[in-house]
């Protein structure tokens, strides 16, 4: 049984019955009909049981009636029903007072119909309504099945899918976003407590339920489709249909992503790709290849963006998958037009650049927000996690090999220098890059030559005033991001300045005094670096 007090009240003949307490209860779901007359009721009471009595077990002491209603409240009871005339004439104002209080529905039965007349007419209507509610479902799978078959494209299925089943849905990714939600639905709300098992689940939602289904196909995950009923049980039949709900938003899913992903168009472009960067294509033969398979890389200007699993050899292909799918299909992902190829070192993405104008910084924050839950999981984990090397834009198609190499060689050069940046623009270490293959020894020369002044008599700098410097120029000459950067007031920064000026004997407005401490500062880093991979004998 599943109606609630209130809806109880509307059936004939307990429609005839008197509401005298507890109407603030009256919401009380009801699932079973009972008739107390033993004095142990409260022992053996199932939570959501209406109870019917004559008063005979409470007729004697109203203090123990009082500590019964308290027992049964705290048990579940739906609600109590008192038939007058035979032990009691009318109901004391004290059991009254306390229904109330305890916001338990307490009814004055009719005296002329028996308690079967009331309990048979309950279950009649139960009976009705689960059989309507039966017909209801197997109407939406009729309709589900359609929807199924069709083979209509571009059109909105996750609506289309909220109609058939008539009750609100969200649909949550694989990774905890909201890739569709009804009308008042708040991406918080929706994705409370997440991440959530891979197991069907069904919670209260206001005064309903919400049933979590997880959305797979094989090994694939896909996320999870919510329904939000308006009650607080549900028929097995009504889950078996959101099961099948969500097997066919699998399949539609998984088949959106291989028209967007064709295996056999990704492997052909992937040996395209790979045959271009080692020389054995020509940019026009690759453009000529690529379009005859309906891939248009270039429309304009662009940059290349290589995703890589960190530690490499510890990596996981299942993870790398799941981005090249979030990456192609999702569409919180697109941030300009772009193509995504899965190659031997990890994803190559070619992004437009719309205006023009180099887009790293802007790609750095997109993908790091994007992806920022994976991150964080990953490293709570210990296990490798995605890291993006960003290449310099590029005016023509001639310059992708370019692009991609600039991106191959930020990823060199970072594990070199044991950068930790989980999105990396070869722009920031291309001054490294041009001096990487000068030898240790002439950069170690160079960097004491030049830092003589600030070093103490046994060789260590003075530290206040190194740290200054090298934060200086990081900060590429910015005096108020070097001071953020040290937490000290920008004029303890001119202050320090100055005094390094002095020692070193440059001016930091010359843009040749700048250049040879940056050149310094790079030296000194790659030292350090290899001084700490070095093995110790």
């Amino acid at each position: 049984m599943q109606l609630t007090v209130k809806e109880a009240l509307q059936v004939y003949p307990l429609s005839e019955a008197k509401l005298v307490a507890g109407g603030e209860g009256t919401s009380r779901m009801m699932k079973s009909v009972n008739v107390m007359d033993a004095p142990d009721i409260a022992d053996w009471i199932k939570s959501g049981e209406m109870l019917f009595t004559t008063a005979f077990i409470m007729k004697d002491s109203e203090t123990d009636a009082l500590h019964l209603m308290r027992r049964l409240n705290d048990r579940g009871c739906a609600g109590l029903g008192i038939k007058l005339g035979r032990f009691w004439q009318s109901i004391p104002d004290g059991i009254i007072e306390e229904a109330d209080r305890l916001r338990l529905p307490l009814l004055e039965l009719p005296f002329q119909f028996t308690f079967s007349d009331q309990m048979n007419a309950l279950f009649k209507v139960e009976h009705e309504r689960s059989h309507r509610l039966l017909h209801e479902v197997v109407q939406k799978q009729k309709k589900l099945m359609q929807f199924a078959l069709q083979q209509q494209h571009h059109r909105n299925v996750f609506a289309e899918m909220s109609s058939i089943l008539n009750y609100p849905i969200a649909v949550i990714g694989s990774r905890g976003h909201v890739l569709y939600g009804n009308e008042g639905m708040g991406e918080q709300a929706v994705t409370q407590s997440w991440p959530w098992k891979s197991v069907m689940h069904r919670v209260k939602w206001n005064q309903g339920s919400c049933h979590r289904v997880p959305i797979r196909q094989s090994d694939e995950e896909f996320g999870f489709l919510l329904v939000y009923t308006d009650s607080a049980l549900s028929l097995r039949a009504e889950e078996e249909l959101f099961q099948q709900a969500a097997d066919v938003l699998a399949f539609y899913m998984d088949m959106t992503y291989r028209e967007h992903i064709n295996p056999t168009v990704q492997d052909e472009m992937r040996t395209l790709l790979t045959q271009y960067v080692d020389q054995k294509l020509t940019i026009q033969e690759l453009i000529t290849l690529s379009e005859n398979k309906g891939m248009h890389l270039f429309q304009g200007t662009y940059q290349c963006v290589l995703t890589t699993l960190e530690p490499n050899v510890f990596a996981e292909g299942k993870l790398l998958k799941q981005i090249h799918r979030e990456l192609q299909y999702n569409p919180l992902m697109q941030f300009t037009a772009s193509q995504h190829f899965q190659m031997n070192e990890g994803i190559l993405s070619i992004y437009t650049c719309p205006t023009g104008r180099d887009y790293g910084d802007e790609l750095s924050a997109f993908l790091l927000n994007r992806f920022g839950d994976v991150l964080t999981a990953q490293e709570a984990k210990g296990a490798p996690g995605p890291r993006f090397w960003i290449s310099k834009m590029k005016h023509e198609p001639v310059s992708l090999r370019e692009a991609y190499h600039e991106c191959l060689d930020t990823r060199q050069l970072a594990h070199r220098f044991g950068m930790k940046d989980r999105a990396l623009q070869f722009e920031m270490l291309e001054f490294a890059y041009v001096f990487q293959h000068v030898p240790e020894q002439i950069m170690e020369n160079y960097c004491n030559k030049v830092l003589e002044p600030l070093l103490a008599k046994d060789g260590d700098p003075n530290q206040v005033l190194m740290n200054t410097l090298e934060s200086f120029i990081e900060n590429d000459g910015l005096i108020n991001e070097a001071a953020k950067q040290l937490f000290v007031h920008r004029n303890t920064v001119t202050y320090r300045m100055e005094k390094i000026g002095s020692l070193l004997q440059m001016d930091f407005k010359k843009t040749n005094d700048l250049l040879k401490l940056k050149l310094v500062f790079t030296f000194r880093k790659f030292v350090r670096d290899k001084a700490s991979v070095r093995p110790r004998i």
